[in-house]
């Protein structure tokens, strides 16, 4: 395992940030790329270097945040960031956030979402894990079906970009559905192998 390596999947592996992840990356202009911002609600206003490392070490410095990295297996690059945001102990619950920048592989982001959900259940023993996204993104809301996220409801005009409102759909799933999505699959959180987890993530899609 890659030194730094937290959590590691097919493609992916989740390791402990550096100041030089930021520095030596394209991390703060992903922040400021209408691409990469097109589902969210950054790309607003814009962020430089050293505002994203204020960023970054404020995160790593509030214990009710975890922040890894997410690096492509194969080439070793820095592709994105994934964060589980106000950890709630007492309502034993969290949040989950992702940004995938660069080219990656297709399953990055379920790899990613899914090895952190893992943790956050089975290694911090929260009961709740939430999150909305844009509604242009309800695939990848419906893959997340594979770890037991179920959709909630949706916020009407929430989001307001190129002159258009757009809905989010909010998401979440409970330790219980998590649990219950791993046993299907003899508790491979991931499947057994990746053509596994690539065949199952489509057919969420075609549901």
């Amino acid at each position: 395992m890659t030194r730094n390596c937290f959590l590691k999947g097919h493609t992916i592996e989740l390791r402990v940030p550096t100041e030089k992840d930021v520095t030596d990356s394209n991390w703060y202009n992903w922040y400021n790329d209408p691409e990469v911002t097109k589902y969210n609600q950054h790309g607003i206003y814009p962020v430089s270097l050293n505002q994203e490392l204020e960023i970054v070490r404020n995160i790593i410095s509030d214990k009710s945040n975890i922040l890894l990295s997410i690096f492509d297996s194969t080439s070793k690059l820095l592709i994105g960031n994934i964060t589980l945001q106000k950890i709630d102990h007492l309502n034993r619950r969290c949040k989950l956030a992702i940004t995938l920048g660069e080219e990656h592989p297709m399953s990055a982001g379920i790899e990613a979402m899914g090895l952190m959900t893992h943790h956050a259940f089975m290694k911090l023993n929260l009961e709740r894990v939430e999150e909305g996204t844009h509604e242009k993104l309800t695939g990848f809301v419906d893959m997340l079906s594979l770890f037991g996220y179920k959709k909630e409801g949706v916020a009407r005009n929430y989001f307001y970009k190129n002159d258009k409102w757009h809905n989010k759909i909010y998401y979440a799933a409970l330790k219980k559905d998590f649990v219950n999505s791993m046993k299907k699959r003899n508790n491979k959180l991931l499947f057994e192998d990746l053509n596994t987890l690539k065949k199952e993530m489509l057919n969420c899609i075609k549901k």
